[in-house]
């Protein structure tokens, strides 16, 4: 009986367990120098209280066939004070993650979210080598494409 007991405990257990999933918001440096990034978040707005994009973002090497190496990370310095604000110098070949949607999948910038996400950016300047990338919130979906459980755009 307690068998019988302990599998219908585990059995639910493990099923839950597995259905979760993370889509990753990111950006690439493909270049063979590095890149400027900043960024702003928007305040959450009513009755959402987790934001989809961080200010403490994580970056990557990338390997020669451009995929993510996750033991190989570098830290991130933010330049600005500002909590709503991060500038970072992203090294040649590497990826950050800026944001990450939990088990949701990401359709557009203006969806509804569930579990109280909300799609906090507000803007991105790019600077690489003297050009400057501008993205607003209702660019957003012009730059970064979905693909493979990603939503990124690369710098190439």
């Amino acid at each position: 009986m307690k068998k019988i007991l302990s599998y219908l405990f585990f059995i639910p257990v493990l099923l839950v367990s597995g259905c979760s999933w993370v889509e990753y918001f990111t950006i690439g440096n493909k270049t063979d120098a590095p890149i400027t990034v900043t960024y702003e978040l928007n305040e959450l707005e009513e009755d959402n209280i987790f934001g989809i994009f961080i200010n403490n973002p994580e970056a990557y090497q990338l390997s020669k066939l451009s995929k993510i190496q996750w033991d190989n990370k570098f830290e991130l310095e933010d330049l600005d004070d500002n909590p709503v604000i991060v500038k970072v110098i992203l090294p040649p070949k590497t990826i950050m993650i800026f944001g990450r949607l939990h088990n949701d999948t990401y359709e557009s910038n203006n969806q509804q979210f569930i579990n109280s996400r909300d799609f906090n950016f507000s803007s991105m300047v790019i600077e690489h080598q003297g050009e400057i990338i501008q993205i607003t919130k209702a660019t957003f979906d012009d730059y970064f494409l979905k693909k493979n459980g990603y939503v990124k755009f690369d710098v190439e």
